[in-house]
Parts: C-alpha cells; structure tokens; sequence
C-alpha cells in the first residue's frame, strides 16, 4: 500500500510542479461517463514550456523538495524512476475524475480517478512487475485493457494509449423499513467485484454514454490553458431516483447543467474562467427571470480605508417562483407553509433581490490588561474587523411579516417599526437595524452609524470597482492588506511564508455575469504585484519559501519531542 500511495503521490507531485494546479474532446474523454461528478485536467507540456521559458530548470524544483535527508534521496530516486522510467506519457494531458454512484443495496460509492497517457505500454507493465508490492500480484488480461489489483479497493488498468489509477469507496447507509418501522442495514457490498465493473465500465462503454459526446467537454479545449475543470449536474440522477417522493419535472430541472472552466497563469495574473451551460428547462427560467446588476450605491459611503472583502450580488426574487411553479410545486409547498402564517410568495418577496457585504480593517484580535491608578485592571479588546450586510427591503408587507415571526420566536426585537438584534445576536456581538427599506447588520452600532451616515466614502480601487459594474455577482479580496493585519502580530514558523506573500499577492476578483440566452459566464482573477513576470514563476518563490518553512516547523517539532521523549525511553511512551 505503501508503494500504491508513493505512486499516485508522485504523480500528483509531478502534476503539480509542471502544472502547479487543444483539441475537441481529447481522446481521454471515452473513458469518462456522462454522470461524473466533477473533471480536473492538468496540461504538463504547456506549463513546462512556460517555466523553461521563464529560465525555471525544472530538475532544480524537485531538488528542492528532496534535499532533507537518506528518506529524500530514495524519494527522489523513485520520483525520477516514475518520471522517466514507467512509460507514461507526460506531454499529454492528466485527468482525475470523480465519481458518485448509487448502488442497488442502498450503498453509495465514491470514485477517484486518475487517467495518464502511455508512451509505451509494454514499459509500464514491466515497471509494475518490478516493483516489490507488485512481485505477488498477477497481471490479469481483459477483452481491452489489462490490469493489477492494488487491494479490494484500488487497482491499476491500462491499454495501449493510457492508465487508469482507481479508488474505490463503498458506503452502506441503513434504509429505514416503513412497515417494521426499524432501520435495517442492507448486507455489505463486496467491493471488489464493484470496483471491477466500475473501471470495466470506463473501457468498454459507448461513445455516447461518455464526455466525447458532451459538446460542453469538447468546447472547453478549444481555448489553450493550462487547466481545465468540468462538473456536471448529471451526478444527482441516480440520488433522485431513490427518493421515497418523485417531485414532478425535478429531473428536467437537474438533468445536463454543466459548468466548464480554464485556468491559465498570464503576466501579473492568475486567470480563470467558467461557464455554465443549462439545460432547456433552466435557460428557460432564467430568461423570464433575467436579474438586475450589482447596486454600487451599497457600498459607496461603507467607514473604512482598509476594505477586506466585498461580496455583492443581485437577482430577481421573482425567479425562486419560477422555479416553484415550472416545477408544479408552488401549491404544496404553500400547503406545507400555512401554519406559519405566510407563504412561499412572502418569503421571496421579503428582499428586493440586492445584497451587499463588506469587511474591514482585519486583524489578529488582541486585548490590553492595564493597571488604573486604584489599582484595578481596565481591559482593552480590539475585535477582529468591522463588517456591514445589507439587504434593501422589496414588499415591506411580506418582510413585516417575516420579521414579526421572527420577534415572536425571539430572535429580534420591536420598537415601533423598526427591528433590532435578539439576545442570540447581540451575544454574538452583532447590531441590526431593519425597517420598511432596508435590512442591516454590522459588526457595531458605531459602524452602522457611519455607514448610514453617508459621510464617508469607502476606498475602493477603480479597476476593481470598474470590474465590478454591470455584473450580477461579484467578490473582492484584498489578500495584501488582509495579511499585513495579520502579520504584525505574526511570529510563528511560517512568518517568512507570509511575508513572501503580502509581497506577492495584490487582490483578488470573481465575477459573473447574468444569462445571456446560451450561458452564465464567470470569471476568477488573482492579481499579483509583479505584473511584468508570469504568474507562475512568481508563484514558485512563494511556495519554495512555504516549503522551507514547513521543513523548519517540522524540525523544531522533531526536536522538541527529543527532548521531552530521549532515543533511549520506550516507543510505545514515544508514540503515546
């Protein structure tokens, strides 16, 4: 087992040093079914060729992680052995799928898998058999592929062109029997007999029933990137067909959502893009229900010059209707709702359908003991950050509703018109001031004041808030300024680390735009101080520092057990 996990380890590690992470549907794709829950691809040869561009020897890179001790140079030996010497191909993409099956005992299984590409095949069988876990484990021959058996719950299969690494995990969950009226815990799978049908699944199933036949997988490689990432809503079909209650065109709604996304490291940024493609049945929900833009005016007069997030979103409160209804659902949820006074209808219109979220002035939360001249002790906390939400109002009929339910239950309180924070709240240290236009929570009464006083201005760069307009959603990260007010009261092992990356790292921006009659489109944006150097290269300092910085912690934690535990005293008091 051992061996197993130096194997698939070394071939993420590698993954990850030429990736640190073409063509329409790459060959691999026939391996992979439709329903798959999720698709990562590393493109190797593209991010090689950026680093050797960059003057980045890669050989250099491994040697730094392998220079420690003996351990290290065996590592590194095996590392190479796997490199150059197993027949794999590492100019051609890697894939690692997972998959989430729903079995026929009421068990659900859980999929990793890890495609490469093969140079030779007869090389890489023959780096099997030489390997000691392996000298006792038969090479078994199928129709189109072969295979070895790692245990009852991993295996190694390959053809001509590619491997295929599989993990396999069984969960059995107790099915509740109605008539018994007990939970019964169905008999236990055998593993090893699922796990085999499972990957002879991925060789010998039809085009069809694979992501070759999925033009959203296909298209995602028509742009050159040096990642890619696909998930699909096909995954939750199995799920909806062993629910007790069948809701009527639950599945049309679910069924061939996909979200497709790049990753690419550029000069001064780290980019990545996505796009969500639906179905009839959603594109046509999302075209009645077209949402808004992002409300700006939120955000403007927030108290702060050291912003720290920023999250905005707006959308139509009419579409979660939509939804209820093209799904002939709206009355029985009503039916469900009418004890509590209020409908499905109240709830959605509650809000207009405009959020906004803004944090501030983060730091290592402290407090200062100082003696007053009677001698007692005065205490001085400074809180973690300052924070505001707020939500403006739509049918204040609705909200005054919701809101006068939730004064009943005890979560707010009511002086005339306006609500203010419960005890459960105000022990959490929040302040809420909500009326007939907006709801607002902040961190303190203090900062609400300011914001609502609409004295201030909040400083925002222009670039990001120029990225921000006309978008549905966005997030803002200032992950410079957010460090610094760690780091002052930063001195443990990775200090360095995070120095480094204040150094490195500007913001960060995510976006998304609202539908476009074909697609939702999303972008993902790291900025980084260097703008002129490739991200990428930018990136190996930062996490060669992290590196040695985890080497060091690891020693001062070795040396400290040898001092509280010598070599000479008993393992099983060391260990314990």
């Amino acid at each position: 087992m051992q061996f197993t996990f130096r194997l698939f380890l070394g071939s993420i590690l590698l993954v990850s040093l030429l990736t640190a992470c073409g063509n329409r549907a790459p060959k691999e794709a026939k391996y992979i079914p439709k329903d798959v829950s999720a698709v990562l691809v590393a493109d190797p040869k593209n991010l090689h060729d950026k680093l050797e561009k960059s003057g980045i020897n890669m050989d250099t890179l491994i040697n730094r992680l392998f220079q420690r001790n003996a351990v290290d140079t065996a590592g590194r030996a095996k590392f190479y052995e796997i490199k150059d010497g197993a027949g794999i191909n590492w100019n051609e993409k890697i894939f690692f799928f997972a998959m989430q099956n729903a079995e026929q005992n009421q068990s659900e299984s859980n999929v990793l898998n890890l495609i490469a590409g093969l140079s030779d095949a007869s090389k890489f069988e023959a780096f099997l058999k030489k390997q000691p876990y392996f000298l006792n484990k038969a090479v078994q021959k199928e129709k189109s592929y072969s295979y070895i058996l790692i245990n009852n719950e991993s295996m190694i299969a390959w053809n001509e062109s590619n491997v295929i690494g599989s993990i396999y995990q069984s969960k059995i969950k107790p099915v509740y029997d109605t008539v018994a009226m007990k939970f019964i815990v169905p008999e236990k799978a055998n593993i090893e007999k699922e796990m085999k049908a499972e990957v002879n699944k991925y060789f010998t199933q039809k085009e069809s029933e694979s992501l070759a036949s999925v033009e959203a997988f296909g298209k995602m490689f028509q742009s050159k990137s040096d990642g890619y990432a696909f998930s699909s809503t096909n995954r939750y079909l199995s799920i909806l067909g062993s629910m007790p209650l069948q809701l009527p065109k639950l599945e049309e709604l679910v069924k061939d959502n996909y979200i497709a996304s790049t990753l690419s490291f550029e000069d001064g940024k780290v980019m990545a893009t996505a796009t969500t493609y639906t179905n009839p049945f959603v594109s046509s929900i999302l075209k009645r229900y077209a949402g808004p833009t992002v409300n700006l005016s939120l955000i403007e007069n927030y108290p702060s010059e050291n912003i720290n997030m920023i999250m905005m979103a707006s959308f139509n409160p009419e579409i979660f209707g939509g939804i209820l209804k093209q799904l002939e659902v709206e009355g029985l949820v009503n039916n469900f709702m009418e004890k509590t006074g209020f409908s499905s209808q109240d709830l959605y219109k509650t809000l207009k359908g405009d959020i906004a979220v803004v944090v501030s002035d983060l730091q290592m939360p402290t407090k200062d003991v100082k003696v007053k001249n009677d001698s007692t002790l005065s205490i001085e906390r400074k809180p973690l950050g300052k924070m505001v939400f707020n939500a403006p109002v739509g049918d204040p009929v609705a909200f005054a509703k919701i809101m006068n339910k939730g004064v009943e239950l005890g979560y707010f309180t009511k002086i005339g018109t306006v609500y203010n924070a419960g005890n459960l709240m105000r022990f959490m240290g929040m302040y809420m001031h909500a009326d007939e236009k907006n709801l607002i929570i902040a961190s303190d009464s203090i900062t609400y004041a300011q914001y609502v006083s609409n004295k201030t201005k909040a400083v925002i760069s222009n670039d990001a808030l120029n990225l921000f307009k006309g978008k549905s959603a966005v997030a803002y990260f200032d992950i410079a300024n957010t460090i610094k007010g760690f780091l002052s009261n930063q001195n443990g092992n990775y200090k360095n680390s995070l120095v480094t990356a204040k150094e490195t790292f500007k913001d960060l921006i995510v976006s998304s735009e609202n539908f476009d009659g074909n697609s939702l489109q999303g972008k993902f944006e790291i900025r980084l101080n260097n703008e002129k150097q490739n991200s990428l290269v930018t990136l190996t300092s930062l996490f060669t520092d992290i590196a040695v910085d985890m080497r060091m912690a690891a020693k001062k934690e070795s040396e400290a057990e040898e001092k509280m535990f010598p070599t000479g005293m008993p393992a099983i008091i060391r260990t314990n």
